[in-house]
């Protein structure tokens, strides 16, 4: 008898729960206009929902495949079966957590499990909004590095959008006001990349022969100026290359033979940047889905008999009388035979042969860096010596770097700090950009010897990281530094709160300490590390001298990771050769109230 009514009251527990379920799941459905859904059953909950949520995908793929026209003219050439399947994966990147968060309802004990997933068709297309806004974002950061004469960083982000563009249903409607008319980035993208193909132009300028292989130093430009970066690659007369970091509109090829072997120089301009996909997730999971867009006017043929021309002489650094601390250098022959050495060093790899050219700290730096990616000079460097504070900075000597697993090699400019009571080269740094020293030079809020601070401390922290000098990261740091490192993560609870966003930035303080431990393992675990700065604005504190707020966007790369944000520092820079670090934020996307970091915010 009481295993009878136990029983009972058992089914009449479970009976209404059952029946709740299924009006639930009835009234979904009844409601087509206003729901996607998807429903699943498996013999556990995990593969039951698996079941749900492909169905869910298929049934947003089929009610917005008419929107996809610029996607299925690119699959047009496949099957139907595979253009249903091309066109479901392409659904199926929009925001993954917020579709899989979308409102679930299971019932059932294994192995038979019920699960039924749904979603509003307003919500789904507020992550269809959200690929917009990405997508505009994009074309105008393009737009910008073209300004700047980043074609590497134009060329990109413009490929980005065009893809993106392509999986989103209103592709055709999307548009953006750009050179006073509000255009379909349908149509101005595609052209646009062609454009900046036209503008392009590769040209050699020095030639080297070494054993079998002969070097081309080109310069490349666009509209006619020199292009502050560019990437591409080269047939060397039996394979394409790896990629080559050009900058400052200087490029090299090394090809097969000797000089009298080739006629012309083959050159793929990139604008996909597969290796750097990863730096944005949503890039990368788009673009691994899409159909390439193939754009040939990024092949370039390069003459090859045609004479070299001399690269100009630069012209002399003008001495400033009012500012004794920056001035230009008198009799500075007496220091170019000290860099002749250290050019015959690298050249012939024999780096002790140099060693008296440096002092301690100098020599060591000097070692990290030609061992930074196999070192190489690809041309004849021009000199312009600076006298500032109590050294002499010297511009600068064009390097090359390749990596032994990564395929990508860098162009790189580098500059020398001579103490001229030694004679000695006390230290070494990659240089900043021709286009980011001109921005930071052309800012006349503040003396030349401020400027000048400002370009040599970005530099040296720069490299600090590339070489990874943990010892002076540290003593750059202040010991109460405050150190903000913002990162994207899903929002899980979207399943229980509809309005709440798909993913947030969470923001994390360390101290000084654990900053550097992080930085310490990050060191040991890659071969490579390199901070590419695109974007730099300065400003000064109303108060303390010279301190700074730099605001720089940096794209990083290393050997097992890359990323894009927005890198923040409050530097003090009242003693150039002491340079103190009190503020350091990373933020991958701007916040949604404030943007960016600067140094309003503190």
């Amino acid at each position: 008898m009481f295993k009878f009514a136990f029983a009972a009251v058992a089914m009449l527990l479970l009976f209404p729960f059952g029946i709740a379920q299924a009006q639930n799941v009835d009234q979904v459905k009844a409601q087509h206009q206003v729901y996607y859904w998807g429903e699943g059953v498996g013999k556990t909950a995990a593969l039951a929902d698996k079941a749900a949520l492909s169905m869910l995908i298929s049934s947003i793929s089929v009610n917005v495949e008419s929107q996809l026209t610029l996607l299925k003219q690119e699959v047009a050439h496949k099957s139907k079966s595979e253009i249903t399947e091309q066109l479901n994966s392409v659904i199926n990147t929009y925001s993954n957590a917020t579709i899989k968060n979308t409102e679930i309802l299971t019932w059932g004990d294994e192995p038979t499990v019920h699960v039924f997933r749904f979603i509003k068709k307003s919500e789904v297309s507020k992550i269809f909004a959200e690929r917009e806004t990405k997508i505009k974002e994009f074309t105008r950061m393009a737009l910008h590095a073209e300004e700047k004469l980043q074609v590497a960083d134009a060329l990109r982000y413009y490929y980005w959008a065009l893809m993106l563009l392509q999986s989103h249903p209103n592709a055709s409607g999307i548009s953006l006001f750009v050179e006073d008319k509000d255009r379909s980035l349908a149509v101005f993208l595609p052209q646009r990349i062609n454009a900046v193909f036209d503008r392009l132009k590769f040209e050699v300028v020095d030639r080297q022969q070494e054993e079998n292989i002969t070097q081309y130093l080109q310069k490349i430009t666009y509209n006619n100026q020199e292009a502050s970066n560019c990437e591409y690659s080269f047939y060397d007369g039996r394979s394409w290359s790896v990629a080559v970091g050009a900058k400052n509109g200087q490029g090299v090829a090394e090809m097969l033979g000797g000089e009298g072997q080739h006629k012309t120089l083959r050159v793929k301009v990139e604008y996909a940047f597969e290796n750097e996909w990863k730096v944005d997730p949503e890039v990368n999971d788009v673009l691994q889905k899409v159909e390439p867009v193939i754009f040939k006017k990024s092949y370039v043929d390069v003459p090859l008999q045609a004479k070299a021309e001399k690269k100009p002489k630069e012209a002399p650094v003008e001495k400033v009388q009012e500012q004794p601390k920056v001035g230009a250098v008198e009799n500075s022959g007496q220091y170019l035979s000290l860099l002749e050495r250290v050019e015959q060093a690298i050249n012939t790899k024999q780096y002790e042969s140099a060693k008296d050219c440096f002092t301690p700290e100098g020599y060591d730096i000097f070692i990290k860096l030609v061992k930074y990616g196999n070192g190489k000079i690809v041309a004849k460097p021009s000199y312009a010596f600076l006298a500032f504070e109590d050294g002499i900075l010297v511009r600068s000597l064009p390097m090359r770097f390749s990596f032994s697993n990564n395929r990508r090699v860098l162009m790189e400019d580098v500059v020398f700090t001579i103490s001229p009571k030694e004679k000695k080269i006390q230290s070494l740094s990659f240089g900043l950009s021709k286009s980011a020293c001109d921005d930071i030079m052309r800012n006349g809020q503040w003396n030349e010897y401020s400027r000048i601070a400002i370009i040599n401390f970005i530099e040296t922290y720069q490299t600090a990281y590339a070489l990874k000098r943990l010892d002076y990261i540290q003593s750059i740091f202040s010991d109460n530094a405050l150190i903000i490192v913002g990162k994207v993560v899903k929002n899980h609870a979207v399943a229980e709160n509809k309005f709440a966003p798909p993913s947030t930035i969470k923001k994390t303080q360390y101290t000084k300490t654990q900053y550097m431990r992080q930085l310490s393992s990050v060191f040991q675990s890659n071969e490579y590390v390199n901070l590419k700065f695109t974007d730099i604005s300065v400003k000064k504190a109303g108060v303390g001298g010279e301190i700074y707020g730099i605001q720089l966007q940096q794209d990083y790369f290393s050997t097992t990771y890359g990323d894009t944000g927005y890198l923040f520092l409050l530097a003090d820079l009242n003693d150039s050769e002491k340079p103190m670090i009190h503020i350091r934020t990373w933020q991958p996307e701007k916040d949604p109230e404030f943007g960016v970091y600067d140094i309003s915010n503190f």
